[in-house]
């Protein structure tokens, strides 16, 4: 096995990772857990940022299918690896940014509650 050949799997690896990681969130946003309206409010504000960034969320897919195209038009095999690498780093970008939106909303009422409660 070449470099070449290490690389297109390793890309064709984080590829498919990047995928899964989108599609398990997508599934998770379907369940409830022990505290249902935290979890709730955390599936709601989840689709809610879906929504409203839905272009950063399918840019990666389009990214990843124009380095697919490049490859198959160039000798470079490079362009698979990019594509798989890039399909993950930004499916994990994305889902930090979201997290941190769906954190600074959904847990704000909590604390809300809680000085309320307190005082």
């Amino acid at each position: 096995m070449s470099l070449s050949d290490g690389l297109i799997y390793f890309g064709a690896m984080c590829l498919i990772l990047g995928i899964l990681i989108i599609f398990a969130d997508h599934k998770l946003n379907k369940k409830t857990g022990g505290d249902k309206k935290l979890a709730e409010r955390i599936i709601f504000f989840k689709n809610k940022w879906n929504g409203e960034h839905a272009g950063l969320v399918l840019a990666p897919f389009g990214v990843a299918v124009l380095l697919t195209i490049l490859s198959c038009f160039t000798d470079l095999s490079a362009f698979l690896y990019l594509a798989g690498v890039e399909m993950l780093v930004a499916s994990i970008f994305i889902y930090n940014k979201m997290m941190i939106y769906v954190e600074a909303n959904a847990f704000k009422i909590d604390d809300d509650y809680e000085n309320n409660k307190n005082s």
